[in-house]
Formats: structure tokens, sequence, C-alpha cells
């Protein structure tokens, strides 16, 4: 490491020796600012690998690669000094003889023409005095600076710092790079040859580039191979072997710079840190989304990352093998994460990276999540002291949302209500869109329903997912706004790991240019749902695939999860889980809301390709490791049963037992237990109201409008 703290005059006297001009003198003798210099902070690559520490791909806008002196192949050494500086070793940071040649011919002009620099001096040039004028004054500078530093530095340490720093065009910088974009291999492999062309391209790496210029390469390769012979480092023999070698022709940048969606994911949560989140780890790299880039590709980290690329393989082999293959306008995408952690393990998509750099996991506003957004809804009734045994009517309903009484001022909902009085297992499990909108209102009547809607969206926050842009509506238990695939896997994963949200992390662990561990994901969560809660709604949950929308999906272990679909098969969704992994699954036209009715034969909702990828990943996935069950919950803890209906939990709801198709509402006001919210008294809900209205099955907006959104009229 290259680090001196540099002061006091520039050798003033030894200076003065070799220049006539006095004001020359007197500029190069006056103090110089303390500046402390470090190699570590030129700009490097940063390295990023998979969760078995194999290299995924590499970071970098100036392309560095540290190495130390002792792994740089002597034949790499011997031609660098024969070429830049046969006397490295006898001299102390300035080539007298040299020095004087150069300053008979610049003093007149006042210029630099003839540089005659050493080894040490051009360190000097590209770190101290980099950006400076190249005139007299500078070049003296340069002198006195070299001598300083052969006090500070060993010349192994100098000559290390120096192979790392110089520039050998192509955006390569150091030798191990320059090797890498040449001939496409380490500095450790590097010929006779490859080694001359490479010391004779520090001199001027654009004019002689041997990919534009090979004849002018050539030409300094054979001076570099007779500074070899006059130094007896080569024989002629060898000389000329290696004069007949063959220039390289292209340049090679690292293979694994390939990207792919988990490196965008990657990039993109590390691209934004969030304060107000102590365990995010771009917190570490900077305040500002600028710093944090110069970190990534400049600062010279190691990102080891929580990938797996075997369920990366496993998650794209799935999608190919289940989604149709005879059309290309229908696709899936997949992401992965582990319970214990919140590791990302595959973040997968069915167009390829190749195809299409957009992933619909990750990018873009999102989708409608359709009915598989019920889950959060029975994480928050639970949460709210409602009991799996609750029983909430499965009937049409029909609720105000806003003053007036024309058709627009209500709500109406009978699609996909399977009538009777169904337990809120019963109904998450078939999906009963009546009896989950009435849950959702029981939760907060209130502002027309809109505060339980917000009790919901506080729900869906906690769990981990993005509601800054959710609107407050009584569909919001439907699934009308947006979310990725990526979002609804950490929120089921909140369930899975009886209750404690670990935030989904791309990274494991950051370590520093130095070896200092930056950022390291101690695994540490926050608790959203007591135990109780989260294992009664898991035993909910498990009777989806039992008995409910996804009966017939087995993976050979205990398993949950939950279907959606949206408004005519727009986004079909299955979010799963086992005690390890939580997986959600998107399918649909990741272009535009696109109905989903003829693909492979069948109309397309959650329970069917979506369902089937989930259950093929989760085989393939979790094939090495031993099933385990679910932590049941304590029944006997569970509140009594009680119903619930629009306007709280814990009374007997008129609409129980209701035949009829559409509620009918009672035209006298209703009182409201004081223990329930309460409902403005300017616009009860419970005003007559207007026959009602069919919910058109249109395709649903890309967000949902605030007064009456287009709904899903499939649970499934």
């Amino acid at each position: 490491m290259l680090t001196v703290a540099l002061g006091a005059t520039a050798l003033a006297t030894s200076i003065a020796l070799l220049v006539p001009a006095s004001h020359a003198f007197t500029a190069a003798a006056s103090p110089l600012p303390k500046v402390e210099v470090s190699l570590k902070a030129e700009p490097q690559r940063s390295y990023v690998y998979d969760d078995t520490g194999k290299l995924m791909t590499t970071l970098f806008d100036v392309d560095r690669a540290p190495v130390k002196l002792q792994n740089v192949p002597q034949q790499l050494i011997d031609a660098v000094l024969a070429i830049e500086d046969r006397k490295f070793y006898e001299h102390n940071g300035v080539d007298w003889a040299g020095t004087f040649r150069a300053l008979f011919r610049n003093v007149d002009s006042g210029t630099v023409e003839q540089g005659a620099s050493t080894i040490t001096e051009q360190l000097v040039k590209n770190t101290l005095t980099k950006g400076l004028k190249r005139d007299l004054k500078t070049k003296i500078r340069e002198a006195g600076l070299a001598m300083r530093l052969e006090h500070e530095l060993t010349k192994n340490q100098i000559l290390e710092d120096y192979l790392n720093l110089v520039g050998f065009g192509n955006n390569a910088f150091g030798i191990e790079v320059a090797a890498e974009r040449y001939f496409d291999e380490g500095m450790v492999h590097l010929t006779l040859p490859q080694a001359a062309l490479l010391a004779g391209l520090v001199q001027a790496p654009s004019a002689l580039d041997p990919i534009t210029h090979p004849a002018e390469a050539a030409r300094r390769r054979r001076q570099v191979l007779q500074a070899m012979v006059d130094t007896h480092k080569i024989t002629l023999r060898q000389q000329a072997a290696a004069n007949s070698a063959p220039l390289p022709t292209k340049v090679y940048y690292p293979k694994a710079s390939q990207r792919s969606y988990y490196i965008d994911a990657l990039l993109g949560q590390l691209g934004s840190p969030n304060p107000f989140d102590p365990s995010d780890p771009a917190n570490a790299l900077g305040k500002t989304p600028a710093e944090v880039k110069h970190k990534l590709y400049e600062g010279g980290l190691k990102i080891y990352t929580n990938y797996d690329p075997v369920m990366q393989f496993e998650g794209d082999l799935a999608i190919s093998g289940v989604v149709p293959q005879d059309q290309t306008q229908f696709t899936a995408a997949l992401v992965s994460i582990d319970n214990t952690n919140g590791a990302v393990r595959a973040v997968s998509f069915g167009r390829g990276y190749d195809a299409s750099q957009f992933d619909p996991a990750v990018d873009g506003p999102g989708r409608q999540a359709g009915s598989s957004f019920k889950g959060i809804t029975l994480a928050a009734a639970l949460s709210a002291g409602y009991s799996p045994d609750d029983r909430v009517s499965g009937s049409s309903l029909s609720w105000r949302i806003g003053p007036g009484t024309g058709s627009s001022s209500y709500y109406n909902l009978s699609g996909d209500c399977h009538g009777g009085d169904p337990t809120l297992t019963e109904a998450i499990a078939v999906s009963d869109n009546c009896a989950f909108v009435r849950t959702e209102l029981s939760l907060g009547p209130g502002n027309y329903g809109h505060d339980g809607a917000r009790v919901v969206i506080d729900m869906a926050s906690k769990m981990g997912i993005n509601t800054s842009h959710f609107e407050p509506v009584v569909s919001t238990t439907l699934g009308t706004n947006l979310v990725h695939p990526f979002e609804m896997a950490s929120a089921y994963s909140v369930i899975a790991a009886d209750g404690v949200r670990h935030p989904a992390e791309f990274v494991s662990k950051i370590v520093g240019p130095t070896g200092k561990v930056l950022y390291q994901n101690n695994g540490k969560g926050t608790r959203v749902l007591t135990q109780q809660v989260a294992r009664s709604e898991t035993q909910s949950l498990t009777e989806v695939l039992k008995s409910g929308t996804a009966a017939g999906i087995d993976i050979g272990r205990p398993a949950a999860g939950k279907t959606g679909t949206t408004d005519a098969k727009a986004d079909a969704w299955f979010i799963g889980y086992t005690p390890q992994l939580t997986t959600a699954v998107w399918m649909g036209d990741p272009n535009q809301e696109t109905p989903m009715t003829n693909v492979g034969g069948i109309s397309v909702f959650g329970a069917t390709y979506p369902a089937h990828i989930w259950a093929a990943f989760m085989k393939a996935a979790l094939a090495n490791v031993p099933p385990t069950d679910f932590i049941p919950p304590d029944e006997s803890l569970w509140p009594q049963a009680r119903q619930i209906d629009e306007q709280g939990r814990g009374y007997r709801s008129y609409f129980c037992c209701s035949s009829v198709t559409t509620t009918t509402l009672p035209v006298a006001p209703v009182t409201v237990p004081t223990t329930r919210h309460r409902v403005p008294t300017t616009t009860s809900p419970f005003a007559p109201p207007p026959p009602p209205v069919t919910v058109p099955r249109t395709s649903p907006p890309t967000a949902p409008p605030a007064t009456v959104p287009t709904q899903p009229t499939t649970g499934h």
C-alpha cells in the first residue's frame, strides 16, 4: 500500500543544482501542502460472488485489480525495468544523468519536451502531481517528491505500486488487468513476447495499441526485447523467437462481467441507501446513490451474494418446462427467498436476459396481485384478534363508497362469491371474494371502508411490501394495487418464518479493499406477527393445497400457499412456502395487461401454470433437504369464534344465511358497537342503495382509481 505523508520543502539544495532559472527553483522550493496519497484510493474493480464463492461478475468504471509484486513473473519485471528504468535499484528516485539531459533541452523553452522519468517519478506523476500542467516547475517537483518517496518506501513497494497503477490502454489499469484485456488470461501465465508487449505499452498506450496500431506495437516490442538483451535478461535466440510471435487481434473483457437478472436486482437494491433502515446494506457504501455507485464501481469491493446457482438453474428450468413454448407472448417470473434469513436465492424470468433486461419480478411498477393479497388481509385480521374459525358471509354485497345516490357511490361485488357462511380458513381456501372484502371492511368500516383498507395496507408494509403508491380502496384485499413477485415472496416469507420479517437481501457480506468487513447480514429480523398468528395463518393456507383452489398441487412435503388471478386472467400468481423456502411465481404478458384465455389450450389462473411452476421448482430446490412439518398453532388460544360482517366482529351478522345473490341493505341506520370503528354519520353506508350494478369484466387499469376500481373477477 502506498501511503506517504509529504510536506516540508522539496529538497531545495539538490534541485537547485539542476535548475538554471532561479524562478523555477523558487517555485519548486516553496513548501508543499501536506498530502496523503493512498494507492487503495485509486479506482479498482469490484467483484461479486455467489453463495459458493464463485465469481459472478466484476464491476468497474476504471478497471484495475492490484496484485502483489511477489506474484508478478520475473520475466515481466525484467521487461519493464529494461525499457523504463534500468537503474531502478541503483538510483535514489531520480536518474541524474537522464535528468541533466532533459533539463538542458527543456529549460530554454520552459516546457517539458523530454521526460527521462524514473519509475519512482512516474509513480509520483500518476498520484501527487496528477492533473498538473506539464511544465518545468512540475518536473522539478516530481524529482523532489520522488527522492522523498524513496525514503518512505522500499524499492519493491514502489515497483509494486507502479505496476498496479499505470495504464495499458483499453481501460486496463495495472498489469493484471492488462494481461486479461489483451491475452484473456492472468498475469502469471504471460509468455516472453506478451510480457514485452505490455512493458512497451506503458510509454503510449493509445499510440502503441496492438489492435489499432499493430506496426507501432511490433516496433515497440522489438525495442523492449532488445533492451532485455542489452541488460542480459534474455538471449538472442529468445529475442528472435519472441519477435516472431503474433500480436493480439482483439481485446477481452472479463467473461464474468455478463449481467443477469439477479445482478441487476442486486445493484438496484444497493443503489438506493435507506438511512431509516439500519439493516440496508447500501448504507455501508454511502449516504447518497452517487457515493454508493462510486464505491461499487471504483472501490475494490468483494460483494458476496445469496445467489444459489443451482436454485437459479431450477427456477429457469421450471419456467421453461411448464410455460407452453409454442407461444412467446406470455411468460413467468419467479423469486425464491430463504425463510431463515431473508436471503434471495434465485430470480428467474422466462424471456432470458439476452432477450429482455426487464424483469417484472423486480422491475417496473408491478402487477396486480389478485387474490394472493388475501393472505395479507388474513394476517391483519388474525393480528386484530380474529379467529380462523370466525365466520363471514360469502354472499354478494353492496357497499357505499362515497356520498350521493348514483351507482358510482356504491361498490357492488358478486364475482367469485360462494355464498354460505364459511370460516376464515374455508374462505381463504376457496378464495371467496365477498368474504374477504367483508373481512377487510370489518377491520375499519369508517370513511366508506377506507379505514379497513388502510389496516390491510399497513400490514402489507410491515411484511415488506412497498405501499407508498397504494390507494386505500375497498378492493385492496382483492389485490388491485400493484406489487412485484419479489415483494410478495418477502411478505409470505414472514408467515413462513413464524412471524419474523427478515428483509429480503441479495447481499450476505461486503468486504472493502483492505479486507475490512463493511457489511454482514446477521440474519436478525423484526417480529411482525406473533408466532400464534403466523402458525394459525399457515394452518389455514395449507388448506389451499389440500382442499382449496390449488388442491392437487403436491410437492411431497408440508407446504402452504395462495393462488391469485386478476380480472380477465391478465395476471396469475402462486405464492407458496415450506418451513425453509418461500417462492412467488407470476405469469402474464410482461408488456401489457392481456387476458390469458387460451394459453396452451387453457385459461390461465393461479392454480394452473403458476402453481405448477412453483411445484416443479420447490421439488428440485429442496430435493436434498429433509421434509419438515410446520409448527401447529395452539388452537386452545384462539379467540372464541364470532361472526364477521362489514361493521366489525363480535355479533351475529344480518348477512348470515342470506340466500339472495345481492344483499339488500336496511334503510334504517344501524347502531355500531362502540368497540368498533364508526362510519361518519353524515355518510352512513346503510342508506338505501340503488339497484345493484354488475361490475364489468374488463381488463384492469395499470393502477386502481380512487373511487370504483376494476375488480378481479376470479379468486383462484
